[in-house]
Protein backbone atom coordinates (compact mmCIF):
# COMPACT_ATOMS: atom_id res chain seq x y z
CA UNK A 1 0.00 0.00 0.00
CA UNK A 2 2.80 2.44 0.90
CA UNK A 3 4.55 1.61 -2.38
CA UNK A 4 1.37 2.43 -4.29
CA UNK A 5 1.16 5.82 -2.59
CA UNK A 6 4.84 6.58 -3.34
CA UNK A 7 4.29 5.54 -6.96
CA UNK A 8 1.23 7.78 -7.20
CA UNK A 9 3.16 10.70 -5.65
CA UNK A 10 5.92 10.24 -8.23
CA UNK A 11 3.34 10.19 -11.02
CA UNK A 12 1.76 13.40 -9.77
CA UNK A 13 5.19 15.07 -9.46
CA UNK A 14 6.03 14.01 -13.02
CA UNK A 15 2.70 15.35 -14.21
CA UNK A 16 3.27 18.69 -12.46
CA UNK A 17 6.74 18.91 -13.99
CA UNK A 18 5.26 18.30 -17.45
CA UNK A 19 2.59 20.92 -16.85
CA UNK A 20 5.28 23.40 -15.78
CA UNK A 21 7.23 22.73 -18.96
CA UNK A 22 4.07 23.13 -21.05
CA UNK A 23 3.33 26.46 -19.35
CA UNK A 24 6.87 27.65 -19.98
CA UNK A 25 6.57 26.67 -23.66
CA UNK A 26 3.20 28.44 -23.94
CA UNK A 27 4.65 31.59 -22.34
CA UNK A 28 7.58 31.57 -24.76
CA UNK A 29 5.24 31.13 -27.73
CA UNK A 30 3.06 34.02 -26.56
CA UNK A 31 6.12 36.22 -26.19
CA UNK A 32 7.24 35.35 -29.72
CA UNK A 33 3.77 36.15 -31.06
CA UNK A 34 3.65 39.48 -29.23
CA UNK A 35 7.10 40.33 -30.59
CA UNK A 36 5.94 39.46 -34.11
CA UNK A 37 2.82 41.61 -33.78
CA UNK A 38 4.78 44.52 -32.34
CA UNK A 39 7.38 44.24 -35.08
CA UNK A 40 4.73 44.34 -37.77
CA UNK A 41 2.91 47.30 -36.26
CA UNK A 42 6.18 49.22 -35.87
CA UNK A 43 7.01 48.63 -39.53
CA UNK A 44 3.63 49.61 -40.93
CA UNK A 45 2.81 52.95 -42.50
CA UNK A 46 0.55 54.88 -40.15
CA UNK A 47 -0.15 57.95 -42.31
CA UNK A 48 -0.47 57.17 -46.01
CA UNK A 49 -0.74 60.84 -46.97
CA UNK A 50 2.51 61.64 -45.19
CA UNK A 51 4.11 58.64 -46.92
CA UNK A 52 3.02 59.96 -50.34
CA UNK A 53 4.20 63.46 -49.46
CA UNK A 54 7.65 62.13 -48.51
CA UNK A 55 7.84 60.15 -51.76
CA UNK A 56 6.97 63.29 -53.74
CA UNK A 57 9.56 65.30 -51.82
CA UNK A 58 12.22 62.70 -52.70
CA UNK A 59 11.14 62.64 -56.34
CA UNK A 60 10.03 59.03 -56.19
CA UNK A 61 6.30 59.48 -56.67
CA UNK A 62 4.54 58.81 -59.98
CA UNK A 63 1.19 57.54 -61.22
CA UNK A 64 2.35 53.94 -61.43
CA UNK A 65 3.42 54.07 -57.78
CA UNK A 66 0.12 55.76 -56.85
CA UNK A 67 -1.80 52.90 -58.47
CA UNK A 68 0.34 50.34 -56.69
CA UNK A 69 -0.14 52.02 -53.30
CA UNK A 70 -3.90 52.18 -53.77
CA UNK A 71 -4.07 48.49 -54.67
CA UNK A 72 -1.83 47.57 -51.77
CA UNK A 73 -3.94 49.55 -49.32
CA UNK A 74 -7.09 47.84 -50.56
CA UNK A 75 -5.83 44.28 -50.25
CA UNK A 76 -2.87 44.04 -47.88
CA UNK A 77 -2.88 46.85 -45.34
CA UNK A 78 -5.09 45.33 -42.65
Amino acid sequence: MEEDIKKKINQVEDYLCDVGLDLEYARDELNRLYDTIEGKSNNSIKDINNFKRELKRDGLYNQKLEDFIEQYMLYYNK
